[in-house]
């Protein structure tokens, strides 16, 4: 690979996103860890402690000014206003603030997602999972993704907030158009995902009034009873964060065929898991590593400052890319293999870290723990059927259907 690297990066071109990118990774971070691209004036950052020094430092790098490759986009094109549709007004959201108001809608969030919440939903996932493994069937061929990873995380969110199975079908189609967002070309490929976004909007809405003249045992429930600035939890901020909570299922639905995938893959380490459960935790953990359900993010200079050697202005962004990082040598053996047993895979960069670190890891890890220990209790092997299809996204990594055969 002798091209410069100005003719091989290619981060908005969603065909970069094979295995190939991992070598120009490796030059990047040889190169130029610190790499201008030019088309959208924003740093590339593929090293491991550069990711970490970002991620923990909001003070100097904001999550204010837009998160993602795609507004990026937008903005240069002049079609920002077009994501504003999909913002609730007043809705304030963490992921978008920066301390010290972060930290209290930070806190708001915790505050009702804790870890004793989420157990008292263990029963109900478990059956979940045995629901959707029932449905296929030993050694006949089916999509994993279809069948199960899109599935499992609806029906959790359904769970969670408290609404109807029947639901279901609907709020598949409000978490596609969420993904849209980062994914779509013009201002015009917005409209019909809007479209979605303004009836998922009219339905939450319809859940608010139900849950304050009857509350359950649910999230909705329980932000509408929660305080923020000493007051009520306005309705805009819930919605904003039930609605946020909702699309989670997108980059769940992502992890759980990413594991799947790694394991059908890799038939010796599906054999160790099957030997020794209690690798579980260890391999979603090295999963997260090898294929992240996000890229990476972006985040903005609030003043000058250094990374890699390299003067970032106030004002310009830089862009954690998290399968670099995952894969940096100087922080990983043999990055680039599958290793059910690693420790290592602890530190990879997929939920982020510091202030910002995701609020959904733990119930995506809740959720994956539960459907392999039910899947491996099971099955002796998962094992391929046909050619996987990618996710053409820029900034979400997984697989579009995933073909395999469980047997016992």
């Amino acid at each position: 690979m002798t091209a410069p690297l100005a003719d091989l990066v290619r981060v908005e071109d969603t065909s970069f996103y094979d295995d190939r990118q991992f070598d120009v990774y490796n030059r990047m971070r040889t190169e130029a860890p610190a790499y201008h691209y030019e088309p959208l004036d924003v740093f590339l950052l593929t090293r491991m402690d550069d990711v970490r020094y970002v991620s923990t430092h909001p003070e100097q790098f904001s999550n204010a000014s837009g998160l993602t490759l795609n507004q990026l986009r937008m903005a240069k094109a002049g079609a920002s206003a077009a994501f504003e549709r999909f913002n609730e007004p007043d809705g304030e959201l963490v992921i978008t603030k920066d301390p010290p108001r972060q930290r209290a809608l930070r806190a708001l969030m915790s505050g009702n997602l804790t870890p004793r919440y989420l157990q008292g939903f263990q029963d109900a996932l478990d059956g979940f999972c045995r629901g959707l493994l029932d449905r296929t069937g030993d050694g006949a061929p089916f999509d994993f993704v279809d069948s199960i990873a899109a599935q499992l995380p609806l029906y959790v969110a359904a769970a969670l907030l408290g609404v109807r199975e029947v639901d279901i079908p609907r709020m598949k189609s409000w978490v596609a158009a969420l993904e849209e967002l980062t994914k779509v070309d013009s201002a015009a490929d917005l409209e019909e995902p809007g479209q979605r976004f303004d009836e998922l909007k009219r339905f939450l809405r319809d859940q608010l009034e139900l849950k304050r003249r009857t509350p359950g045992n649910d999230l909705i429930s329980s932000f509408l009873a929660s305080s923020l600035d000493g007051s009520p939890s306005p309705d805009p901020i819930v919605l904003a964060h039930v609605a946020t909570l909702m699309s989670n299922g997108g980059t769940t639905r992502l992890l759980l065929s990413s594991i799947a995938g790694l394991l059908a893959g890799n038939p010796d380490q599906m054999e160790l898991l099957r030997a020794d459960p209690g690798l579980l935790d260890g391999v979603i953990e090295e999963c997260l590593r090898l294929m992240p359900p996000a890229r990476g993010f972006v985040r903005t200079a609030t003043a000058d400052a250094e990374l890699a050697g390299v003067q970032v202005r106030a004002g310009q962004r830089v862009y954690m890319l998290y399968p670099a990082a995952n894969r940096d040598p100087d922080h990983f053996t043999s990055p680039d293999s599958f290793e059910a047993g690693r420790q290592q895979a602890y530190g990879h960069a997929s939920f982020g870290f510091g202030a910002h670190f995701c609020l959904g890891a733990g119930l995506a890890r809740m959720e994956a723990k539960a459907l392999f220990t039910e899947l491996i209790s099971r099955y002796g092997s998962i094992r391929p059927a046909g050619t996987p299809a990618r996710y053409e996204h820029v900034q979400l990594n997984g697989w579009a259907t995933l073909p395999v055969t469980l047997r016992c």
